[in-house]
């Protein structure tokens, strides 16, 4: 029997900064395609933490492969280990209104969660800087509802 061919899948590299343990927090994605096509993304929240801003940069990533990409697999990489776990697991007690909006995004697609140590590849280098900017303007803005661009 001949080997079953590997079917092409998107990349998509997520980041989440946060002020402090809790504060103004800022994130970004970059989505890979196939076609050698790249796409980001990046916003921020005023009152957040690291965790919810990694979850947020993997939604809005999710958000942003709409249309024809809806039926190639993902690849997810974080530095998070808590998105990469959680997302593993049913088991979770904290951040429940975004876990839900992950799940939503994710229970038609097939999906493979990787953690990757920060900055072992270009794409998470990327996605930081995408969140770090977001958050930068954020504090240049002062509080203000919560944002994002994609």
């Amino acid at each position: 029997m001949p080997p079953k061919p590997i079917q092409p899948s998107i990349l998509l590299v997520v980041s989440g900064v946060c002020q402090g343990s809790r504060g103004p927090g800022g994130w970004g994605y970059v989505a890979c395609f196939p076609t050698g096509v790249e796409r980001e993304g990046q916003g921020s929240a005023d009152e957040t933490t690291a965790n919810r801003m990694e979850m947020t940069a993997a939604i809005e990533g999710f958000k942003s492969l709409r249309g024809k990409d809806g039926a190639t697999p993902v690849r997810v990489v974080s530095a998070s280990q808590y998105l990469v776990d959680g997302a593993r697991t049913p088991d979770r007690s904290a951040n429940t209104d975004l876990w839900a909006k992950l799940d939503a995004q994710t229970k038609s697609r097939s999906v493979i969660w990787e953690w990757e140590p920060p900055n072992t590849m270009l794409y998470q280098s990327q996605a930081y800087d995408l969140a770090r900017q977001a958050l930068k303007r954020a504090l240049r803005a002062g509080p203000g509802p919560e944002g994002g661009s994609a």
